[in-house]
């Protein structure tokens, strides 16, 4: 588990988000669409969404695509919510002043082609593009390798992440379709030595591959009708092993990042995966983190991979940080991924 050191001053020269549809899918509607509970008065399915959002802690999401629906050609992909947030972070600049993109997404709509090269090439430029899928902690890992991009020379860079993870409710596991949910972010950071919005301090990125199929969609490519009919590309897993994984990994990140406790006082934010709160919570207070949440699930669900990038582009909108706070971002997520930055505005 190796720490970074880049010391590395960033200016946010903008960001943005997409959610699919204009507006949200409450649990109540969820409940709608389950055959097994058909017959059922809206009355009693609102009270049962408002049990599983005590349970799960969502309230509402935004989906392209709706469980037991077909899929349609003109549903969003996370391509498309790529973009529209790339767009939104680029405001009236055009793609040709981009150096380089890294586009983040477990969702991918192509099956050999890249992403990041057609969002690129919608924006009318021939930058660099990166790909990266590393489960929940993509927007990290994308994060990651933009610091590494920006320390080695690059001016600026691109990072969009998005998820459709509606494409991959599992049916037999209706958990899923309450805590799946579909969404996309973007940042334009450009390298600012001289007065950066942020420093980046410190950085962490890794993986334990042995603990790959933890939680996934086990079925493999290319694709086949038997893997197909038995839901092998639904989302699958042991979320009670993931959970603790999760726990000992964001303790182990601690230790690593901050050794002894020694600069924990000064994380006056923590933007962090979101799938569960509770867990997130546990963290703080076991590893001494006396710091707010920054936290939009209860209102977009969990985006997956984009979450972070969601998170951080809201709080940035807001204004939330102020000059000497700390700003932890952290994520573990399937694969098994796990990152960890801490930022300090300037």
């Amino acid at each position: 588990m190796k720490v970074l050191e880049p010391r590395l001053g960033i200016q946010v020269l903008g960001h943005g988000r997409a959610l699919p549809g204009d507006k949200p899918v409450s649990n109540a509607d969820l409940l709608a669409l389950d055959p097994e509970q058909q017959g059922r008065s809206p009355e009693v399915l609102e009270k049962l969404g408002q049990k599983v959002a005590a349970r799960l802690g969502f309230h509402q999401r935004y989906l392209a695509r709706l469980p037991e629906t077909p899929a349609r050609d003109d549903e969003e992909t996370s391509e498309s919510l790529a973009l529209k947030a790339a767009r939104q972070a680029l405001g009236g600049h055009g793609g040709a002043e981009v150096e380089a993109l890294i586009h983040g997404t477990t969702t991918t709509s192509r099956y050999t082609g890249s992403q990041a090269a057609a969002i690129l090439g919608r924006l009318e430029s021939h930058a660099s593009a990166w790909e990266v899928k590393a489960g929940c902690s993509t927007s990290l890992a994308s994060l990651h390798l933009a610091i590494a991009l920006l320390g080695s020379g690059y001016c600026n860079v691109l990072v969009s992440c998005a998820e459709t993870l509606s494409k991959v409710m599992n049916p037999a596991m209706k958990e899923t379709w309450f805590i799946l949910a579909d969404g996309g972010a973007a940042v334009w950071l450009k390298r600012e030595p001289v007065s950066p919005d942020f420093e980046v301090r410190r950085c962490l990125y890794a993986t334990d591959g042995t603990l790959v199929d933890l939680y996934t969609t086990p079925g493999r490519l290319p694709p086949d009708r038997a893997t197909l009919e038995a839901g092998g590309y639904c989302m699958a897993g042991d979320g009670t092993r993931l959970r603790e994984e999760a726990l000992r990994r964001y303790l182990e990140m601690l230790g690593a990042m901050f050794p002894g406790g020694r600069g924990l006082k000064d994380v006056r934010w923590v933007v962090a995966h979101q799938i569960n709160r509770k867990l997130v919570e546990q963290v703080c207070e076991v590893g001494g983190l006396e710091a707010r949440l920054v936290w939009s699930a209860e209102r977009v669900g969990n985006v997956g991979g984009a979450s972070v990038l969601f998170s951080l582009s809201e709080a940035l909108e807001q204004g939330l940080f102020a000059p000497g706070d700390g700003v932890l971002l952290m994520s573990v997520g399937g694969g098994l991924s796990f990152a960890m930055q801490h930022w300090v505005k300037r």
